[in-house]
């Protein structure tokens, strides 16, 4: 990390560290609580976003599609302030797609994604995200050349700034934001990505289970502003703080989400099986 983006991320931590720190001062006296390891994350699970960190696999119900994702979001540090919370983690996943052609599975994609996000809770229903990530996705270049296709190379260096905002109303939260992208490859001047979305619903219909339903839009300036679109309706089970599995149905259309196929439209309609940590 280094130059203008990287010194605009270090001093706006600062000064929203600042900022807690003087609204602590003022409000309650009483020592800062370091935490590590947390269970519970400060920022909530973006579930219908495509390239969120999680461990699953889905299939295309409408071709011989699969795709898999082996990764997770873990927070490792969190520092009560008081009037805020801060929490920083790491996440890491490996996505994957590949075709299933008898007898084997024909590797389409691998990419990889890392990210250290640093979140901020400011009130009870409400949490900024900001931090550095990075994304990859010539892993499995052999496998774009078999099917025809020129391998790109697609890789992103960026900043993400997210808000969340949770609402009782509609059992869930939205969220809105986006991502700079100071590394960009092969679109090299174009750097913003803009997102929001939501999640609704949660219906306990067992002690062990609940339904909801989620939304992600992404929109991408390398792509003329035009959309990723995710929608998603699923089952919670055994939802716990620090984790739960999932069966989820998400149609997902627009912009592919696979950097080999960035400038490629798409339209899935997944079933899949998750597992959060």
């Amino acid at each position: 990390m280094s130059g203008v983006p990287v010194r605009a991320f270090f001093i706006g931590a600062v000064i929203v560290l600042a900022v807690c720190e003087r609204t602590r001062a003022q409000a309650l006296p009483d020592s800062s609580i370091v935490q590590f390891f947390p269970t519970q994350h400060l920022f909530p699970r973006l579930l219908a976003d495509g390239t969120s960190h999680q461990l699953g696999v889905s299939k295309d119900l409408h071709s011989r599609l699969w795709l898999g994702t082996m990764g997770a979001q873990r927070p490792l540090l969190q520092l009560s302030l008081g009037s805020c919370d801060l929490q920083a983690g790491i996440g890491a996943t490996v996505q994957t797609s590949f075709l299933r052609t008898s007898p084997l599975l024909q590797v389409v994609t691998v990419d990889f994604l890392v990210d250290f996000p640093v979140d901020i809770r400011i009130s009870p229903s409400f949490t900024v995200r900001t931090g550095y990530g990075h994304y990859s996705a010539h892993l499995a270049d052999d496998g774009i050349e078999q099917l025809g296709i020129p391998s790109v190379n697609y890789a992103k260096d960026y900043i993400m700034f997210l808000a969340a905002c949770a609402l009782q109303d509609i059992g869930g939260f939205v969220y809105g934001g986006g991502r700079m992208d100071f590394h960009s490859l092969p679109e090299r001047e174009k750097h913003w990505v803009a997102q929001w979305g939501g999640e609704a619903g949660n219906i306990t219909v067992l002690p062990f289970l609940r339904l909801y339903a989620a939304v992600d839009f992404r929109f991408k300036q390398e792509n003329a502003w035009r959309s990723t679109q995710s929608y998603q309706v699923g089952a919670k089970l055994f939802q716990q703080p620090t984790g739960m599995a999932r069966i989820a149905y998400t149609y997902r259309t627009g912009i592919d989400d696979r950097g080999q196929f960035f400038r490629h439209t798409a339209d899935f309609s997944l079933l899949g099986i998750y597992v959060d940590f």
